[in-house]
């Protein structure tokens, strides 16, 4: 019930931010038209832009699984990343993609390996943060008087970073824990103890393979910058039609914060809250008219829901590997037989 509530106020978030962002019938209009005008090279682009974002996800990700000693496939990995995807786009409610990709992975990794499995998930959102937090902060240290410059702007810049700094700062809290070795001497009916304990432990084993994890961080950064890529390439899709569209610099500069803030989730994808965040913000700061930023919000998601919709067709046909399958019956059979021979 709770789920079920909780994607009912997901869904009446989307509907009324949609609905106020597009209230006026001129926004309406300008939407339906810049859809049949687009150029769609451009909007292929945008979509490539964001295909791009997902494969150096997976290249970040393969890389935390192999130092916690995990394989999978690429084929397998990517199919799981669609998935996520899917989940995130478009699937109101609790059940977030990373959640489901830990489910799956679960499904594809052998007994002996599932807590390393899950860790790889945990550590994969963790540098994926750490990645937005350097890219954000040093475009608005280059663009902060810009920024600054106009109200909703200032209050979006100091929301982002805020949570930003608290997340970081938890990081290396943790890892702070993890390099002293005092997750033992926390009292034992400290809530989270058990899960810090675990972190601290992944925390050492990326310490130690420090090169593959710098890696990670960098390809977090590339990843992103893809990302802002597709909201680019929409608004260049546009730019031969009606009035001026926001030139690169302007857009680059303010796709953090508001990919910052359309990430709480407060709507599956970000849908509606991503919209209102361009028109709000955008719009002002480069001087637009009112339906350019929000069009191309909505541009820029139709080329990240492309790659939903293959995760959903991921899903429909997703089945645990026969090699996996075998191989984790046969480990779990072990297992069980040590455990009987033990007793």
């Amino acid at each position: 019930m709770k789920k079920f509530l909780l994607a009912l106020l997901q869904v009446g978030i989307t509907a009324a931010l949609l609905w106020w962002v597009f209230r006026d019938e001129s926004k309406r209009h300008a939407l339906s038209d810049a859809v049949h005008q687009a150029n769609w090279w451009w909007l292929a682009a945008g979509v490539a832009a964001y295909g791009l974002f997902e494969i150096l996800a997976g290249i970040r990700w393969q890389i935390l699984l192999r130092v916690q000693g995990v394989h999978l496939s690429w084929w397998r990995l990517y199919g799981l990343l669609m998935v996520g995807l899917f989940f995130s786009l478009f699937i109101p409610g609790g059940t977030g993609g990373d959640l489901i990709k830990g489910y799956y992975l679960l499904k594809e990794t052998p007994v002996g390996h599932k807590t390393s499995a899950a860790l790889s998930v945990v550590m994969d959102r963790l540098l994926g943060l750490l990645g937005v937090g350097v890219l954000t902060v040093v475009i608005t240290s280059f663009r902060w008087d810009w920024l600054m410059s106009e109200p909703f702007s200032k209050n979006c810049v100091y929301t982002v970073l805020g949570i930003l700094a608290v997340s970081v700062s938890g990081m290396l809290l943790a890892g702070l824990i993890s390099s002293l070795r005092l997750v033992h001497a926390l009292p034992k009916n400290l809530p989270g103890r058990n899960f810090l304990a675990t972190i601290s432990g992944a925390y050492a084993l990326y310490a130690r393979a420090w090169l593959p994890t710098l890696g990670a961080i960098m390809i977090s950064v590339l990843a992103h910058v893809a990302h802002y890529t597709t909201f680019w390439c929409a608004s260049k899709s546009i730019e031969d039609s009606g009035p001026r569209k926001p030139s690169a610099i302007e857009l680059y500069s303010t796709l953090p914060i508001i990919e910052g803030a359309a990430a709480i989730p407060i709507t599956p994808g970000g849908l509606g809250a991503r919209e209102m965040l361009f028109d709000q913000m955008l719009t002002p700061l480069a001087n637009l008219e009112q339906n350019v930023a929000p069009t191309i919000s909505v541009l820029g998601y139709l080329c990240i829901a492309f790659w939903g919709a293959v995760g959903g067709i991921f899903y429909i046909f997703y089945r645990p590997s026969r090699a996996q399958r075998n191989a984790i019956r046969a480990e779990t059979e072990a297992q069980m037989k040590g455990t009987h021979l033990g007793g």
